[in-house]
């Protein structure tokens, strides 16, 4: 089965710059690797230098590395040159372990005591990657369109207006993976609304 796309895959050409930019923008802006600044930024929320350590230090393993060593190994299997995991088919049990790494963090965020936002941010994690699980065998929704949704959204929160210019990075990174023909403008699309949908889901009720 395969959920109906009515759009496609880039087609024109680029110039050797231009593709170069687009893959450095799509290597910086990996969910796990921009991740490892706005959880700094979401952090800030903690009252003293200690508890912003402890709390930072737990997302960043939880969150960005043993997601980053998993994802990596993974696309090293699958004979991926870029790092990324292109094949739907092959994304299953990559997610899975991103689900379990999630919800470790917050089983740690919460035995830490960390600013609730924290925890619930890192709770949206684990629903928004749940969800790419069961989306992934039909549909190759992009993980980069999402990867920043939640973190804006919770640092919007905490830091209104100004959380609100982390927005500026979707365009972006929506771009840089059109142009390298990682995604279809519905599968971006799709990414955007369905973190959006989650995560606002999640901190609703939970915050």
């Amino acid at each position: 089965m395969h959920l109906h796309d009515p759009t496609h895959l880039f087609e024109g050409e680029i110039s050797p710059k231009t593709e170069k930019i687009a893959r450095v923008v799509s290597i910086v802006t990996q969910p796990q690797v921009i991740s490892l600044v706005l959880y700094a930024l979401i952090c800030l929320v903690c009252s003293d230098v200690m508890e912003f350590l402890k709390v930072y230090g737990i997302c960043v393993f939880f969150g960005c590395v043993f997601p980053i060593i998993e994802v990596l190994a993974y696309s090293k299997k699958f004979k991926e040159k870029d790092g990324d995991i292109s094949r739907k088919e092959d994304r299953f049990m990559p997610l899975l372990l991103g689900v379990i790494s999630y919800a470790l963090g917050v089983a740690a965020l919460y035995l830490a005591d960390a600013p609730r936002i924290v925890t619930v941010l890192m709770v949206c994690y684990v629903f928004v990657t749940l969800s790419f699980l069961f989306i992934s065998p039909y549909w190759k929704i992009s993980l980069h369109a999402v990867g920043t949704i939640g973190v804006n959204m919770a640092i919007t929160i905490a830091f209104f207006p100004w959380g609100l210019l982390l927005y500026l990075l979707v365009p972006p990174i929506c771009w840089a993976r059109y142009i390298l023909r990682k995604h279809t403008p519905a599968q971006m699309v799709a990414g955007v609304i369905d973190g959006a949908v989650i995560s606002a889901i999640v901190f609703v009720i939970l915050l």
